[in-house]
């Protein structure tokens, strides 16, 4: 029996780390309420990574940082209905500032709009168009070693004749969702006229603004999640079938390691002698069993 639990134990923790739902990862949820409605206006489901360059004293130095999913929203800048003032331009948008979670002095904004500046389709669909990153370097100098400026901010650069991958990616029709479970990494900046180098990575993601809602409208998939065959039925019938194997498997295992007595005991026809076998009668071909 010793050797059965060790066995079973075994198969116990080979399933726990089989991943068979795509939700793998955790995810953060942030949401901006309108303050007459107390409807939100945005919504965003994401885990979140930074990919930073900051300066040092002696050059340069790239980290990367997890948004806690525990992270908060800050309401006293976060709006349904603001101007965003950001490369020379005033832009009318709704705006989502991230509080990231024991880490202080550091926010992100995401600022969404319809402006057809931005590809909208005629005002049709909204657009995420800027990120912004405060990082507060100061506040954490174990994991930010030799930081030259104790804060740095990171930005996308706004051109109307050269629109970022991040606007032209992450969009979706006004009253739906846009959904992309799959990790997206986008450029916040890759200039260095405009800074030290920045990436944002968005995985696990359902996204709305402009929602007018409590719940997500239809979700529009990313282009890079589009697939003419649905792979969740065939993931979870597949574990569903590994999860039968796994289980007869250990059946038999089992049964294998029980004395010959015990199983006597618990089917006492399954072992008999020989002599009690089957005898067919010759003449008559009449098989004759004798228990």
């Amino acid at each position: 029996m010793k050797r059965f639990s060790l066995i079973l134990l075994f198969f116990i923790n080979f399933i726990g780390n089989i991943d068979c739902a795509s939700g793998g990862s955790s995810k953060g949820t942030y949401q901006v309420l309108d303050s007459v409605t107390h409807i939100p206006c945005i919504t965003l489901q994401a885990d979140i990574y930074l990919y930073l360059t900051y300066y040092t004293t002696d050059g340069e130095s790239d980290v990367t940082v997890h948004i806690p999913t525990t992270s908060t929203v800050d309401s006293s800048v976060s709006s349904c209905d603001t101007i965003v003032s950001t490369s020379g331009l005033s832009i009318k948008s709704q705006l989502l500032r991230i509080l990231p979670y024991h880490m202080d002095g550091w926010s992100i904004d995401f600022a969404f709009t319809k402006d057809n500046t931005f590809r909208t389709d005629n005002e049709k669909q909204y657009a995420l168009f800027q990120v912004n990153i405060t990082a507060n370097f100061a506040s954490d100098p174990t994991s930010f070693p030799n930081a030259k400026d104790s804060t740095q901010h990171y930005y996308v650069h706004i051109d109307p004749n050269d629109i970022s991958d991040i606007s032209t990616s992450i969009y979706a029709t006004s009253g739906n969702a846009y959904y992309c479970p799959s990790k997206q990494k986008y450029a916040i900046n890759k200039d260095s006229k405009y800074g030290p180098y920045a990436y944002i990575l968005l995985q696990t993601t359902t996204l709305q603004a402009y929602q007018t809602g409590v719940s997500f409208g239809q979700k529009e998939t990313c282009s890079s999640d589009q697939s003419v065959t649905d792979m969740i039925p065939i993931i979870v019938g597949s574990c569903l079938a590994g999860l039968i194997i796994i289980t007869l498997a250990v059946y038999l295992i089992y049964r294998s390691c029980l004395p010959e007595d015990v199983i006597n005991l618990v089917n006492p026809e399954s072992h008999y002698n020989y002599e009690n076998a089957i005898k067919i009668d010759d003449e008559d071909d009449i098989a004759h069993i004798e228990l």
